[in-house]
Order: C-alpha cells, then sequence, then structure tokens
C-alpha cells in the first residue's frame, strides 16, 4: 500500500492589505501635477530627438553632395560650388537649435525632480528659503569680509597690470 500524502492545507488569504491609501498614489506621481510636469520633460526629450534628426539629415546631405557620381570622373571638381557662409548659417543654426532643445529638457526635467510647476512656485520657495536662512542667522559679514580681502589679494596684481597702475600711483589717490 501506498501512503498517500495528505493535502496541504492553503492559507487563508489575508483581508487587510498594505497598500498605500489612494490619496498618497494621486498626489504623488500619478497625480494630474507629476503628470504635467513630466510632460514638459517629453516635450523636451521630443525636441532633442527632433533636432538629432535634422542634425543627421543636414550631415547625410553634406556628405552625398561630396560623393561623385558613378559617371563623373573622381580627379574632377564637384559641379556644385560649395557656398561657405550657407554652410556656417545652416552649422549655426543646428548648434543652436539643438542647445535650446537639450537646455528646454533638462530645465523641464529639473523642475520635475524637485517637483516645481511653475515660476510663482519657484519664487515662493525660493523667498522661504532666504527667510529661513535669515532666522538661522544670515550671513556673517565678517567671513564676507575676509573672502573678498582674500580675492582682491588674488586678483589684485593682474588686475594692476591690466589697468596699467602701479602701486605708487594708487598711494597718491588714495592721499
Amino acid at each position: 500500500m501506498a501512503d498517500h500524502p495528505a493535502p496541504r492545507s492553503t492559507p487563508p488569504e489575508a483581508t487587510t492589505t498594505d497598500s498605500p491609501p489612494p490619496d498618497f498614489l494621486s498626489t504623488h506621481f500619478l497625480g494630474p501635477r507629476s503628470r504635467r510636469q513630466f510632460s514638459l520633460f517629453l516635450f523636451g526629450a521630443t525636441c532633442v530627438g527632433l533636432s538629432i534628426f535634422s542634425t543627421r539629415r543636414a550631415l547625410v546631405r553634406r556628405y552625398v553632395t561630396t560623393v561623385p557620381h558613378f559617371y563623373q570622373q573622381s580627379n574632377a571638381l564637384p559641379r556644385e560650388a560649395i557656398n561657405l557662409r550657407k554652410e556656417a548659417a545652416e552649422a549655426l543654426q543646428i548648434a543652436t537649435i539643438n542647445v535650446l532643445s537639450f537646455a528646454t529638457m533638462m530645465t523641464c526635467g529639473t523642475l520635475w525632480a524637485f517637483d516645481v510647476s511653475g515660476v510663482e512656485e519657484l519664487r515662493d520657495r525660493v523667498r522661504s528659503m532666504k527667510k529661513q536662512r535669515e532666522v538661522k542667522g544670515g550671513t556673517n559679514v565678517a567671513q564676507d569680509q575676509i573672502v573678498a580681502r582674500e580675492f582682491e589679494d588674488f586678483l589684485g596684481p593682474s588686475l594692476k597690470k591690466r589697468t596699467g597702475k602701479d602701486e605708487n600711483q594708487e598711494m597718491k589717490e588714495a592721499r
């Protein structure tokens, strides 16, 4: 006779869950505020993608103009003259678009990471930080003066050479 294992009893399902209340999810990453901020970041990322696409297209177009046709001699000059002004203007335009789109993406991503949704909210946060700093004691005036003196000592000789004044002239002016 074979012994049959006894059927295992399954533990009762827990009736309580440890999930956070729905308000937590709606106010953080899944909330409309966060989605709006993230959509601005995605707008910047889309701009970066489009600028990369346009850059690649311009580079391919430039490369294709330099490749000779099948029936053209390899030592002959290209048929189309290269307009350097046009090339420089196009390069400046593409570089500007790339930089602006990357700056847009980084700015919107930073605002999303710090949970800032507008200029007014950013101003309020900066003002509250300034007030907190003033309450804690503000800036140390003596320390600021020491740093200013060290800065003048460090850059003093180079600034004197630049203005063309020597120490004797400065002493005469000070009297």
